[in-house]
């Protein structure tokens, strides 16, 4: 599949097809569908004209005006009443079940092909990867597509050629890390389906409120929506700060603490969204989210999924959370090359070499043509 199908996927046409099906799904769920009114291509790339959502965005109500973040003087009243906000939408999202992870075939509730993730999309266009390296298939089972995107880590730092590594012995580690985490990935314990759609990108600054009564009107940006993993619908959100991951201070530790406050809020508040639908029958208490979510920051299943959504964060993931939880003290990276299987040890003095030397000629492999990347 070539990188024009993989846009076309993504193409708003695509989505407002089952969005329909997820509104007819999930009433309660406002979805705003701008209409397309035309399109094409000029010098800067494609375009696409849309009618004009007015709503103001929840982000915009809370965040610093300084920064993209979230305010810190902000009420616990609005805080609050943002979290129930976006708790109504996950809660809404875990209501259909399917059978297989993927993407679904337009206009039906069918998983047919692989997920096309924002992860992905921003390997192609800032990682330069070739467009045809992904998986092209559905995945049956959390621990089949765990061990795929694993491989997208290793590929990462593989088809990456410059600012991949900035020396030998940072090149060893991540590669040591990738392999590790592939480990990781080939022995973890996951949970059996059914699955449930999870947008890559679902967050506050995407989501429509009217400003008057801070009720939500519609949500927005389903491009990089699929059916995942189990593990990823039980997984604490990342947005509780109103940052993005890749935005967040460099010391994790330090954000973790901040992170972890907020999460008692919100679950606090999702329980009660939980309580509230729970009674309307709405919801199961089999559907429960908050009791995971706690769950997944104990086990550090937050992290995990995290390294795996985010190639550009996975190495200060890996090193911070991942690699001694799972293998204990480390004392020098000799430790962990001991763990690495005889193939993937016999090829480390090679990678490292040749990535030395792509970071030497500071060239770019073609795989897309001008018109292409224009078009990412």
């Amino acid at each position: 599949m070539d990188w024009d199908h993989l846009a076309e996927e993504n193409s708003q046409r695509f989505f407002a097809s089952w969005l329909k099906l997820l509104s007819q799904e999930s009433p309660a769920l406002p979805l705003k569908l701008a209409a397309i009114l035309g399109g094409g291509c000029w010098g800067c790339g494609p375009y696409i004209v849309t009618t004009f959502l007015e709503e103001i965005l929840l982000s915009e109500h809370l965040r610093n005006l300084k920064s993209s973040s979230l305010n810190p003087k902000i009420s616990d009243s609005d805080l609050r009443k943002a979290y129930f906000i976006m708790a109504r939408i996950l809660l809404e999202l875990v209501k259909p079940e399917f059978p297989a992870i993927g993407a679904l075939e337009a206009g039906t509730w069918k998983v047919t092909k692989r997920p096309l993730t924002l992860n992905m999309n921003e390997l192609v266009r800032v990682g330069n990867l070739p467009p045809s390296i992904f998986a092209q298939k559905k995945f049956q089972t959390a621990s089949e597509y765990f061990k795929e995107l694993a491989t997208q880590q290793f590929l990462h730092l593989q088809y990456q050629r410059n600012d991949a590594v900035e020396d030998e012995h940072d090149c060893r580690k991540k590669y040591i890390a990738r392999c590790l985490f592939r480990k990781i990935a080939r022995d973890m314990q996951t949970e059996q389906g059914p699955f449930h759609l999870y947008c890559d990108d679902l967050r506050p600054s995407n989501i429509l409120i009217s400003e008057e009564d801070f009720m939500i009107t519609g949500v927005i940006d389903w491009e990089f929506t699929y059916v995942a993993p189990v593990e990823f619908t039980y997984t604490a959100p990342w947005w509780l700060l109103f940052k993005s991951p890749e935005a967040w201070e460099s010391d994790l530790n330090s954000f973790f603490a901040r992170y972890k406050a907020h999460l008692q809020v919100f679950l606090g508040v999702l329980r009660d969204c939980e309580d509230r639908q729970i009674r309307k029958g709405s919801i199961m208490e089999s559907q429960r989210l908050s009791g995971r979510m706690a769950r997944s920051v104990e086990n550090e299943l937050f992290w995990f999924c995290l390294a795996a959504r985010k190639s550009y964060m996975f190495d200060d993931i890996y090193w911070t959370f991942l690699d001694q939880k799972y293998f204990g003290s480390l004392d020098s990276l000799n430790d962990r090359i001991s763990l690495l299987s005889q193939q993937e040890q016999d090829e480390l003095n090679g990678f490292i070499q040749r990535k030395m030397q792509q970071a030497a000629e500071k060239s770019l492999d073609e795989h897309l043509t001008v018109d292409e990347i224009i078009a990412l």
